[in-house]
């Protein structure tokens, strides 16, 4: 090859590579990046999703499509939230961190009593949430369904690192479009502008949610979608309800039909996935807000006692699963305490990024966990805090502190529905439990908006409801 033949050669590599460089990221080159869906339910009873409830044998709704998500990655037996309500549990799992830390203690006034200013009624605006962590990573960003994080406009989901939203700002509304205005905080919204939605609304999410994969299957991108599904109004499909006649108490009837198309929407959203060829890039994972709240919507938590509101097992352990095939071993079951904290680091291990900003994130990456890599637990000790309500869980024991009553303790790993309190058995560690609540408590803020005073009496009365230191 003579001089010139060497210097085109040479030439035409170069412009080669540079072409190269230039292409827009595909997804073959984008496999370094997973997609990520976290999918949220509300309300949902323990012993009501098939993969946690069948366990117990008390459960009489079928879950498969859920399922069969759990059975191709993990599923966590002691899988716990922040919160034993909607807003602050979402608040913890989004930003990775205690929302006690930035005043998420309460869930946002329907009603703002005095005191109150709207502008604070809302997520710390100081906070990064897991979708500015990912979008600064090069992800796109989508929110489906329920925010319930804040009704101003600095609170709005496009300003808290979602590119783009479509659902209700506040925490419920009805599974069928109204005649007529709805209030602001039930309004179905396309980033700022209201739309009215047509058909059910757990289906209309799961739709808007292949829609956004579809559109953005070429890059990474991230969804969070966030079901309505089973908070209260009770209503489900008239198909479903006469498709599930066999279960004779109306009440439970209704709530299965709400879980069947929460299913069936699930079961849509994964096979989306499949047919796009993307399930293999995707980290998948399921959980529900809180506890069910049996006395509201009739769902079930055994084999806890407890429900929403509380800090019993019922208000703050719940079904949780996580899929990514090639990295968590289909059908694995974890058995060691984990917590939607862990959600926001996990995502980011596998994103291989690093959080925005220099706040401590409360959570831990589960991947190690889950392989071997590290043989040690996730979590030796975790918190709640509602108002003078609080809860630490450390090894296997939990204590539950009252305001107006001595703490109760437990060992949840022998006594798995909290019945019999020892803590006149072991006045030592209650006093060392209460020692690392106080602890705590004293990294925290003030909670930035107030608490309804009618939830604390409520919540008395629930509390007298599932526990026995009234018989004492």
């Amino acid at each position: 090859m003579n001089l010139k033949n060497i210097r085109l050669s040479k030439f035409v590599k170069t412009l080669t590579c540079l072409s190269l460089l230039s292409l827009p990221l595909t997804a073959s080159a984008s496999q370094g990046k997973p997609n990520i869906i976290v999918i949220m339910s509300d309300d949902a009873g323990y012993a009501d999703i098939g993969f946690s409830g069948n366990t117990f044998g008390k459960a009489n709704f079928a879950t498969p499509n859920l399922d069969k998500l759990a059975g191709s990655g993990v599923k966590y037996t002691q899988g716990y939230v922040t919160a034993s309500v909607c807003s602050p549990s979402r608040a913890g799992m989004i930003t990775g961190r205690y929302q006690q830390r930035f005043g998420h203690e309460y869930n946002l006034p329907v009603k703002p009593e005095p005191g109150d200013v709207e502008k604070f009624n809302g997520m710390n605006v100081s906070e990064k949430t897991m979708a500015d962590h990912l979008k600064a990573a090069g992800y796109k960003t989508g929110l489906i369904g329920k925010w319930h994080l804040g009704l101003a406009e600095h609170f709005h989901p496009n300003n808290r690192g979602f590119d783009e939203f479509y659902g209700l700002l506040g925490g419920g509304r009805s599974y069928w479009e109204i005649a007529g205005n709805d209030t602001e905080y039930r309004k179905m919204r396309r980033n700022n502008t209201e739309e009215k939605h047509q058909g059910y609304l757990t289906d209309r999410l799961g739709e808007e949610a292949i829609d956004f994969i579809e559109r953005n299957q070429e890059k990474p991108f991230f969804l969070y979608l966030s079901y309505t599904a089973v908070h209260a109004p009770m209503e489900a499909k008239p198909a479903h309800e006469k498709l599930l006649n066999h279960i004779k108490d109306q009440n439970r009837r209704t709530l299965a039909g709400m879980t069947l198309a929460l299913d069936e929407s699930v079961g849509q959203v994964m096979a989306a996935l499949d047919k796009m060829k993307l399930t293999e890039n995707t980290l998948v994972v399921f959980l529900n807000d809180n506890g069910g709240p049996s006395d509201y919507n009739y769902s079930i938590n055994e084999p806890f006692s407890g429900v929403k509101g509380t800090l019993y097992e019922g208000g703050v352990r719940v079904p949780f699963t996580m899929s990514w095939p090639g990295h968590i071993k289909a059908g694995t079951q974890y058995d060691e305490v984990v917590s939607s904290l862990d959600i926001l680091p996990t995502a980011l291990a596998a994103a291989k990024t690093k959080p925005v900003g220099k706040k401590k994130l409360d959570g831990v990456n589960l991947l190690p966990f889950l392989n071997g890599t590290i043989e040690s637990k996730p979590h030796q000790t975790l918190f709640w805090r509602r108002a003078a309500f609080a809860a630490v869980r450390d090894g296997n024991h939990k204590l539950v502190r009252y305001p107006d009553r001595p703490a109760v303790l437990y060992n949840v790993a022998a006594d798995i529905s909290e019945s019999h309190n020892i803590a006149d058995e072991k006045p030592k560690l209650v006093r060392q439990l209460l020692k690392k609540l106080f602890a705590w408590e004293n990294e925290l803020q003030q909670p930035m908006f107030l608490t309804h005073s009618k939830w604390i009496k409520q919540n008395r009365q629930r509390y007298s409801r599932f526990t026995d230191i009234d018989k004492q």
